[in-house]
């Protein structure tokens, strides 16, 4: 059985790329990264995901995206950080991009993420076309 990719681009981002491609319209940008803690099920266990979702199951907090590079003529990785005094105790499970329409481009589930108070978290979601 093949593994399940946990990260997808939405159908919103997709068809904002096709549009833009056929009509010539515009992109928007990808601004923030959203954190959320509903992402697994009641084994623990990342939840799939089919593209369509435009929110977290519970989200947590959306930051400002700390830094992006290209890592291939494809790919964008986007990188956000947790201070130490965010989200202490919660627990990370989902993230998601947010472009300036505050729309979701792409999300991800994931195993659960305890936030301790006394370590930085550093989160990377690399979108790729």
């Amino acid at each position: 059985m093949a593994e399940q990719v946990l990260t997808v681009t939405t159908a919103y981002a997709r068809e904002q790329m096709a549009r833009a491609r056929a009509e010539g319209g515009t992109l928007t940008k990808v601004v923030k990264m959203a954190f959320g803690s509903g992402g697994v099920d009641a084994e623990g266990k990342p939840l799939p995901l089919d593209g369509t979702e435009q929110a977290l199951k519970a989200e947590l907090l959306q930051k400002d995206i700390s830094s992006f590079e290209f890592i291939a003529p494809a790919t964008i990785r986007y990188v956000c950080s947790l201070a130490e005094a965010e989200l202490v105790g919660k627990t990370i499970n989902e993230l998601a991009l947010v472009d300036s329409a505050g729309k979701l481009t792409a999300i991800r589930t994931m195993t659960n993420k305890i936030k301790d108070a006394d370590m930085e978290f550093i989160f990377e979601i690399d979108d790729i076309y």
